[in-house]
């Protein structure tokens, strides 16, 4: 390597601008070895470690935990241990971030550059231990402190420094304290952070256009018995809602597309994602290839995403690549509501509550199971015309099921 190596915020996934930093686990002056833990980031909801791709000395730190900085920013420098301070403040004065780092070389120029570990956003690994910054650890040491019996006040529940020093002090580890007028102050989580980040950029820079339906899922419920008393799997409504999203995307190929920058990216396949609601907050995952699916493996698919989702364990391929969301408010007794498109997708179907409703057939009264869903576009890639075919179409696949 030379001398000098950067530390930029490096860009995982098509969709990442910015990273959280969640914690480093070098301390400046602490030698590194290529493959080494270095520090986590967050990004779109998830966790990634960045790993080391050379050997050297852990100089500067650029950025605190809670920090955030765009793609190509400085985070810190990675030099040999014979490079003077003056040489390094030089090279950060003279830095200019790229606006996407390259990607590590690899140990063996024939290997391919390791993809960064993602894990959910959480306190904990994946093997139930617990994560701690390995400078807070060594200092939990110093003072003699049991790390475990810290309760960490930091992003996540992680453990900070001041939670081990206040430990240490007998103080315990700090707590929001409720303000005089009666109510408590909690900072955002990360992942709502993000959520609500990226959710007021769509709302302000994409123009919205809604389209409403009536459909009658009558049909949709007599097949939805009919499968859960031939298989083992049980359907839900919201599982056929999917498998009828995705066969409508292949009759109108128009809205299943992103919008990036300024090019439509088609798809074709459709990658239902489904927004999917947790403590932590809402997690759009998606269903790859859902209409080569049949009912049963999209219920499984959407379940599994689920259990991750709720266990803070999606990975970061779980939450890219979708090609049309869907939200499901029904469950909740929401009859209708507008929803606010995920970019780069170009659209997001609003599903309410199916209830039985007095409608006329045959010039007759009679009672059918109506359902109202609400298309929200984007009307830079997706017009009102090809919003109603599209709608029409996943109508029909609704309303002929048997």
């Amino acid at each position: 390597m030379s001398d000098i190596y950067p530390i930029a915020v490096p860009k995982w996934g098509i969709e990442m601008v910015e990273g959280t930093i969640a914690g480093w686990l070098k301390a400046v002056g602490d030698a590194v070895s290529s493959g080494d833990e270095v520090f986590e980031m967050e990004s779109d909801k998830i966790v990634n470690v960045w790993e080391s791709p050379v050997d050297g000395v852990l100089r500067r730190q650029l950025a605190e935990e809670g920090d955030t900085r765009p793609v190509g920013a400085l985070l810190g420098v990675i030099a040999d241990a014979s490079v003077d301070d003056a040489a390094i403040d030089a090279f950060i004065a003279d830095f200019a971030g790229a606006e996407e780092p390259a990607a590590p070389e690899p140990a063996v120029a024939a290997a391919p550059a390791p993809a960064p570990r993602a894990q959910a956003a959480a306190g904990d690994d994946s093997g139930g231990k617990r994560r701690v910054n390995p400078v807070v650890r060594r200092r939990a040491e110093e003072l003699g402190v049991d790390i475990d019996s810290v309760a960490g006040t930091g992003r996540n529940g992680r453990v900070t420094r001041e939670d081990v020093e206040a430990a240490a002090s007998g103080g315990g580890t700090a707590a929001a304290e409720p303000a005089a007028v009666g109510y408590e102050v909690t900072p955002l989580s990360p992942v709502r952070k993000t959520a609500a980040r990226r959710l007021t950029q769509a709302k302000q820079d994409i123009p919205h256009f809604y389209l409403t339906a009536e459909l009658c899922i009558d049909p949709l419920l007599a097949h939805r018995q009919q499968l859960n008393g031939e298989g083992s799997t049980k359907v839900s409504v919201n599982d056929l809602i999917v498998w009828c999203v995705a066969r409508a995307l292949l009759a109108e190929p128009g809205v299943n597309v992103n919008l990036v920058d300024d090019n439509v990216h088609q798809f074709a396949h459709a990658n239902v994602a489904i927004a999917i609601a947790t403590d932590n907050g809402l997690f759009p995952a998606t269903i790859p290839e859902a209409d080569t699916l049949s009912p049963a493996q999209i219920a499984e698919a959407a379940s599994t995403l689920a259990d991750k989702a709720r266990s803070g364990t999606l990975e970061r391929a779980d939450l890219s690549n979708g090609s049309f969301m869907v939200s499901n408010l029904g469950m909740f007794g929401v009859n209708q509501f507008n929803a606010i498109i995920n970019p780069p997708m170009g659209a997001i179907l609003a599903v309410g509550a199916g209830e039985q409703r007095v409608v006329v057939r045959d010039g007759a009264p009679a009672v059918a199971t109506m359902l109202s869903v609400t298309l929200s576009c984007d009307h830079r890639v997706i017009d009102g015309a090809l919003g109603a075919q599209w709608l029409a179409a996943f109508k029909q696949q609704v309303e002929s099921l048997s």
